[in-house]
């Protein structure tokens, strides 16, 4: 308990510290209710945490939750680390801002079918290697090498989108207190790091799944009061959305430069959804936890359902293109919400909405957005630690269990000091949104990991072949964003070039490739 006592002390003093500071201009008074509703869900959900973490001390403990975790709160779980708070804000702002619409719901057939093709292709090889990460997978069949620069391309996807989640989450506290984007950074990221300190993935699990029933009442309520703030409802909040071009939902288009077609939604998406949930520790380890391959799959398919929560904020950004036209922004605000335009949901909630409703709206957006956070650091903890820690130094591998997972804990507080300074660096690159910006960051590693997790399951490439199909793939994938083509098609090309390569050159050079893949390393 003297835990969450100095917790709930650093809580109150970032209260005063908040109401002693300035209002930004796309800023409110949060009010009293707002300000105990948000304590609540903080203190509480911290306190929760303390009460449901595992008792097993030991790595499995940590990191698996005793492989003991039902199905249905690893499925709740993966959902709460997928939406993370980029549904909140940045899909709003989206549809809001002057070209958008509802294209970006295409990519939801994606993130669908990402899913599916997860349950049928790597989960069970996971499950039967009894691993730790996807990683060790890749240890496995293609060896240590393979494995470690596939741990280095995780480290940098994750850290690079998990600051860009973490910029949102901290954008929303700066709209409420007015105060620093730097400062609500920092805040935001002590949360996060103590919620996953505390007791490893099972906190993180059931915090989680609580923290979905939280966001996904919070999306509900916002939808209500979007459509019920529009003067005859939501058939005249369809009527303007029609006249300003907001309603397309589906683009046929072939050209690659545009963001949001069809094809981007079914293939594009589809790779990059797959490869969230087989080669992205942060949502892969959660897939890890159940007790079995049948539960696995249970909850790896049941969190589909996520996409709902997608499709009720790009309603939701309809309802505020609805309320801003009928209620024109200020001059002043409107060239702050131009500038920052992923703030323009968090002040409709803190200026438009009834006290205690925007408060419950406020702590669903923290609920997405540290949700994602703590799944990270307990991610990026288990790679640093158990991944590349033990090949370095090897004596990871003997020492006492306890000692080990006391190491991690000191891993979780130094990412979440790496990803707060990632935030405030993306505060500085904010064109195109959060949404764009969410997506770029992790496409230059995610696309070539994909490729050697597919490689793996095939047993195919040398470590010579697979590090120049990944060059190669990079080279590509920085020549596709200088000319503008779609990011989500950096994912299927990337893997698919690191597949490529390192067939072809395993066909080319064959004696060599058997000399040089070394077995695999003993499991840690």
């Amino acid at each position: 308990m003297k835990k969450l006592s100095l917790l709930f002390v650093f809580f109150c003093l970032s209260i005063s510290l908040f109401a002693s500071g300035s209002e930004n201009i796309a800023s409110s008074h949060f009010s009293v209710l707002n300000w105990v509703i948000l304590a609540v869900f903080l203190v509480g959900t911290t306190v929760f945490g303390e009460l449901v973490k595992n008792k097993d001390t030991g790595l499995d403990g940590f990191f698996r939750g005793g492989k003991s975790l039902p199905w249905w709160a690893v499925s709740l779980s993966l959902v709460a680390t997928k939406t993370s708070v980029a549904t909140f804000i940045a899909v709003p702002a989206f549809v809001f801002s002057l070209k958008g619409d509802l294209t970006y719901l295409q990519m939801t057939f994606g993130f669908a079918l990402g899913n599916i093709l997860m349950i049928f292709v790597l989960l069970k090889e996971y499950y039967e290697e009894n691993i730790y990460s996807p990683y060790d997978f890749i240890q496995n069949r293609l060896g240590i090498k393979a494995s470690q620069l596939s741990r280095t391309f995780f480290m940098v996807g994750a850290t690079m989108s998990q600051g860009v989640r973490l910029l949102g989450t901290a954008l929303v506290l700066s709209v409420i207190t007015g105060q620093s984007t730097i400062l609500c950074i920092l805040i935001i990221a002590a949360f996060a790091v103590v919620w996953s300190y505390i007791g490893g993935i099972t906190t993180v699990v059931w915090t989680d799944a609580v923290q979905f029933v939280i966001f996904i009442f919070g999306a509900l309520f916002a939808l209500f009061y979007a459509i019920s703030d529009v003067p005859g409802g939501i058939s005249e909040m369809i009527a303007i959305a029609d006249e300003k071009a907001k309603l397309t939902l589906l683009d046929l288009s072939l050209d690659p430069h545009k963001t949001y077609t069809l094809w981007v939604g079914i293939l594009g998406c589809t790779f990059f959804e797959f490869g969230s949930n087989a080669v992205d520790q942060v949502v892969t380890q959660r897939a890890l936890c159940c007790k079995n391959l049948k539960e696995a799959r249970k909850a790896v398919g049941f969190s589909v359902i996520g996409v709902l929560t997608t499709w009720i904020m790009a309603f939701v950004g309809i309802g505020l293109v609805a309320y801003y036209h009928i209620n024109p922004l200020s001059q002043e605000v409107s060239a702050s919400i131009l500038q920052e335009p992923d703030r323009i949901f968090p002040y409709y909630v803190v200026n438009s909405l009834p006290d205690g409703i925007s408060g419950l709206i406020i702590a669903a957006m923290f609920a997405a957005g540290i949700s994602t956070l703590d799944s990270a650091l307990t991610a990026l903890s288990q790679t640093s630690v158990m991944g590349i820690g033990s090949i370095v130094y090897p004596k990871l591998k003997t020492m006492d269990e306890k000692k080990v997972v006391k190491i991690s804990k000191m891993a979780i507080i130094l990412w979440g000091g790496i990803l707060a300074l990632l935030a405030f660096g993306f505060s500085f690159f904010q064109d195109g949104g959060l949404l764009a910006l969410g997506f770029k960051v992790p496409g230059y590693a995610y696309g070539t990991l994909i490729g050697i997790a597919f490689l793996a399951l095939m047993r195919r490439g040398s470590f010579t072949g697979i590090m120049t199909g990944s060059i190669l793939a990079i080279g590509a994938i920085a020549w596709m964003h200088i000319e503008g083509i779609s990011f989500f098609w950096w994912f299927p090309i990337g893997a698919i070039m690191v597949i490529a390569v390192a067939i072809i050159h395993e066909q080319l050079f064959k004696k060599a490739n058997k000399e040089e893949i070394e077995p695999a390393s003993q499991q840690v």
